[in-house]
């Protein structure tokens, strides 16, 4: 029997949020999360926060959260009804990879890609990438901001590929920036998409969506600047100093600073060479307990991305979009930390991940199917086993 379009569209909604489902009873982060601290602290009035917490920053004799606001907007309906100790986060987030997996079709559909392929890279996207995890693990505060961020992120890439409505191609590109900072780098990106997209309608129709989407640009910009100027007594003041570290990332930042060319190499390795490194346990070692933290690289985790170097769009949309991964690729190797804790992934990939997949979803007009195709089910398949059948692995041979 085959399904009419709209019916396939919801079995694909489903079946995302079953498989992202089955790693719900996975071990979470402990913590409060930072962003259900920080709408508590909203609703009563006040910028800073309790603490101490993990990463929460200190300015004076106060903390606060540094980490981007808009993630705070997100979960603060639901704060303001249960109280933030009691906030069904994997729920919203949950939610939100159902609106990706809506999103990533409609823009597959921009894009004009067969209907028969779309089911594949929406569940590449959503399973077969960091996305997964950060779904799984939204209870901490740096996982949530990704969830939001790539929801974010696809909301403006569907408005510019589509009807490309300035203001609002704008909004969403700047919402993006405030769940994740590195998300500056899709801000240049969606203008230029959406001033190309109006190219053929008369300049002075190019230049009012233009205008309307850098406006709405300033103004997120602008909410972020003023929120450091309040918080840390200056708007260039990101307040990420001020977070406590310890160990060897302690170590690093002393000798070498937040961004550096000496984390290079480190990053380099975990981002396109390292493999899935196994954890074994158990009084002879023998029993797999896990995945080691720092994750595994894009290249033996999620390979299918790499079909993007097939894609053959009209030009300069293509080298708009390599630029952009490019930059936000630059910057994160030289970050002093690579996303630690992450499993079978480098979770900051994902800043730059839902246009690289718009790429990789036009290499596939270029590469046989049987070949994509397999790669994604490697990279669904190795999900599957690292965050949902490995640990029921462990549990059972820990007698070994």
């Amino acid at each position: 029997m085959v399904l009419p379009p709209s019916s396939r569209k919801v079995l694909l909604v489903l079946l995302a949020l079953v498989a992202l489902g089955l790693s719900l009873r996975l071990p979470y982060y402990g913590g409060p999360n930072l962003y259900g601290l920080q709408a508590q602290s909203w609703l009563a009035g006040r910028l800073d926060v309790p603490g101490p917490v993990e990463d929460l920053s200190l300015y004076g004799d106060r903390y606060y959260v540094a980490f981007p606001p808009f993630p705070t907007l997100v979960v603060l309906p639901v704060v303001a009804l249960t109280g933030h100790e009691h906030v069904p986060y994997r729920a919203v987030a949950l939610v939100l990879a159902g609106l990706v997996a809506w999103l990533a079709w409609r823009v597959l559909r921009r894009l004009d890609i067969p209907e028969a392929d779309r089911p594949w890279l929406v569940a590449a996207l959503l399973a077969g990438t960091a996305f997964w995890f950060c779904v799984v693990q939204s209870e901490g505060v740096w996982f949530l901001a990704h969830v939001v961020a790539v929801t974010c992120s696809l909301l403006a890439l569907e408005e510019a590929l589509g009807p490309a409505r300035g203001a609002r191609a704008g909004l969403w590109a700047g919402l993006a920036f405030l769940s994740r900072q590195l998300c500056v780098y899709l801000i240049p990106f969606i203008l230029w998409v959406v001033w190309w997209r109006h190219a053929g309608e008369g300049r002075r129709r190019q230049v009012r969506e233009g205008a309307w989407a850098l406006v709405l640009v300033g103004v997120c910009g602008g909410v972020y600047l003023l929120l450091n100027a309040l918080r840390f007594g200056d708007p260039f003041n990101t307040g990420y100093a001020g977070m406590p570290l310890s160990d060897f990332l302690a170590a690093r930042v002393e000798r070498y600073g937040l961004f550096h060319p000496a984390y290079v190499p480190f990053n380099f390795f975990h981002m396109f060479l390292e493999g899935p490194h196994f954890h074994f346990g158990g009084p002879r070692m023998l029993a797999p307990v896990g995945v080691d933290g720092m994750g595994t690289s894009l290249t033996l985790a999620s390979p299918f991305l790499f079909v993007a170097l097939a894609a053959r769009p009209e030009r300069r949309l293509r080298w708009a979009a390599w630029t952009m991964v490019g930059l936000c690729l630059v910057h994160m190797l030289h970050y002093y930390n690579n996303g630690w804790v992450q499993l079978n992934a480098q979770r900051f990939s994902l800043d730059f991940l839902p246009v690289l997949w718009v790429l990789m979803a036009l290499g596939t007009r270029h590469v046989e199917a049987r070949w994509w195709k397999a790669l994604v089910a490697w990279s669904i398949g190795l999900n599957v086993f690292v965050l949902a059948l490995l640990p029921v692995l462990g549990r059972a041979l820990r007698k070994l």
